[in-house]
């Protein structure tokens, strides 16, 4: 859980919502004097951040089958609940990823299923759209590559 203290988490403001895209397909759980929690790395905006997601919402990502790419919101809204105002998380899943078309997963011909594959494509399609996003420098495959590895790593780590 070290590399997610480097982390800013996810914060959602009353009748606000949160779009994120999930970094990894599985969430580090575990217990604290609160109960158990499930700890996502996902993606705000272009922001690499942590996510607590409520019991309710790991399930939900769970029946939704969702994986390594695919962006849900989140929405904090207050409930009237007997005479007490609650906060409600509300979960919609906005779009899924791609699913990698070999039989084999990361295509390695061992039949052995990582990841790894998707996960690469989705750190060079990240790289390539960094390099679009700040366009006052210029450019060259090097450095795409190199965004592309270091993101692959950090991500591949976490695994």
């Amino acid at each position: 859980m070290s590399e997610n203290n480097n982390r800013p988490k996810v914060e959602i403001a009353l009748n606000q919502e949160a779009r994120l895209k999930l970094v990894r397909d599985k969430a580090y759980t575990g217990q604290n004097s609160y109960g158990n929690f499930y700890l996502y790395t996902v993606i705000e905006g272009n922001v690499e951040k942590s996510f607590f997601a409520t019991e309710d919402v790991h399930k939900r990502i769970l029946e939704e089958g969702l994986h390594t790419g695919d962006e849900f919101l989140v929405r904090k809204k207050a409930v009237q609940e007997g005479r007490k105002v609650i906060s409600k998380i509300e979960f919609e899943v906005v779009s899924r990823a791609p699913v990698p078309s070999t039989p084999n997963g990361n295509g390695n011909g061992n039949g052995h299923s990582d990841d790894f594959k998707a996960l690469m494509k989705a750190c060079v399609s990240e790289a390539v759209d960094i390099t679009k996003e700040v366009n006052t420098i210029p450019w060259q495959n090097e450095d795409v590559r190199s965004i592309a590895l270091t993101m692959f790593i950090q991500r591949a780590r976490l695994n």
